[in-house]
């Protein structure tokens, strides 16, 4: 729940002033679940970083019709702006980095098939996951505060993933003893970045040296063997904390006894 109440995206454009009819699914919640009553408010959200202040007006068991109130700026995505390479996992545990990659504020999740993934997707699979990574995305959204939803990509080959990111620097995490720690890294708040996190067996030498003659700078987030879940969260986070931010500009005040300027010549 955000600090003004209980936060919900639609999938429509919000404008100031206007009443709207909430989604089925987010109207039985309302109702059913939070027993929320006319008078009552939500916030809403359409993916364009803003917070509405909604309040209730009609109510029934299956209908919700509420007012826009209020806009305001959602929270901010902290920087720099981070494409998530991730190699197909099981079922929960690819969803579980979903999840924890948007509320550490990723902008684009691309699922990755690897030479040692164990997860092969159908058309009709793949449909069925991307619905499921979606309205993942989407709960965590809106618990954390995010007012633009990250992309997921459909899951592609590592060599397609590298030719879409050769803009971005690229980090790809490593459990080899001789890849430097991420530890001694900087980063840049404006700079995009791409972070490849292989899957459950690790990368293969053939990928690894795909990986540096893309330009990948090969990291490692210590002497321990993560799974490959666990080295996403920590890589994201990772990066956020050697992350180098600039300082606010300091307020200067003049002092109590400095004479006044005159508006006068």
């Amino acid at each position: 729940m955000s600090r003004l109440g209980h936060r919900f995206f639609v999938p429509f454009a919000l404008e100031l002033g206007s009443e709207v009819e909430l989604p089925e699914s987010i109207a039985r919640q309302a109702t059913r679940v939070l027993r929320l009553r006319p008078g009552d408010s939500i916030v809403l959200f359409d993916g364009r970083d803003l917070d509405f202040l909604a309040e209730l007006q009609h109510v029934t068991h299956n209908a919700v019709r509420v007012s826009i109130r209020d806009a305001q700026p959602s929270r901010p995505l902290p920087p720099p702006p981070i494409t998530l390479l991730q190699a197909l996992l099981r079922h929960d545990h690819f969803e579980l980095v979903v999840e924890k990659a948007t509320e550490l504020g990723v902008v684009r999740i691309v699922p990755l098939r690897t030479q040692r993934s164990v997860v092969h997707l159908d058309t009709r699979s793949t449909e069925h996951r991307l619905q499921r990574w979606y309205r993942i995305a989407v709960e965590a959204s809106e618990q954390c505060g995010r007012g633009v939803l990250p992309i997921i990509d459909p899951p592609c080959d590592l060599v397609s993933a590298l030719e879409r990111l050769r803009s971005q620097r690229l980090l790809a995490l490593w459990e080899a003893r001789t890849a430097p720690p991420i530890a001694q890294d900087h980063f840049s708040a404006v700079e995009p970045l791409a972070l490849a996190i292989g899957p459950e067996g690790g990368w293969t030498s053939d990928e690894i040296e795909l990986l540096s003659r893309s330009g990948a700078d090969l990291r490692s987030l210590g002497p321990l063997i993560l799974r490959s879940e666990t080295a996403a969260i920590a890589g994201i986070a990772a990066v956020r904390a050697r992350t180098v931010v600039d300082p606010p500009a300091p307020i200067t005040c003049a002092a109590p006894d400095a004479p006044r300027a005159s508006a006068g010549g």
